[in-house]
């Protein structure tokens, strides 16, 4: 066993990654609504940046983790922050907003969480070049 798969470092490697996820998070609910106005085109690079932030995270601890309950707990840190600035303050304002924007956050990270749990992981280091996905392949010792 290489001292990288020991059990401890990657408690270690999820627990960074879920206090990532949490920073990610709140970032995210301050930048969702960023565009980037290029030839008339209005170009939603802080959703964008936002959703792409949740897919690394989910990919990470897919690795890191090794397991459905790994992305979970990292989707839990996203989530928790969004949908803490998703509601009312006493104020009566809110940082993300119920319209298309904010509905686009919501559901894209939820999308994402919900595929990296239900895919399986495809064992790449077993496929040969070229070889057809999900063929049996003899795994040599």
């Amino acid at each position: 066993m290489s001292h990288r798969s020991h059990p401890v470092w990657r408690a270690v490697g999820l627990a960074a990654l879920v206090a990532l996820s949490a920073v990610a998070g709140a970032v995210s609910g301050f930048v969702h609504r960023t565009r980037l106005d290029i030839a008339g085109l209005s170009l939603p690079v802080g959703l964008v940046a936002a959703l792409a932030a949740v897919v690394g995270l989910v990919l990470a601890a897919r690795v890191v983790g090794g397991s459905r309950a790994a992305v979970l707990l990292v989707g839990a840190g996203f989530a928790i922050p969004v949908l803490v600035l998703s509601q009312f303050r006493p104020e009566g304002d809110l940082v993300i907003a119920e319209d298309a924007w904010g509905l686009s956050l919501l559901a894209g990270m939820a999308l994402v969480v919900t595929a990296g749990v239900t895919v399986p992981v495809r064992a790449y280091s077993r496929q040969p070049a070229g070889a057809a996905v999900g063929a049996d392949v003899p795994v040599s010792p």
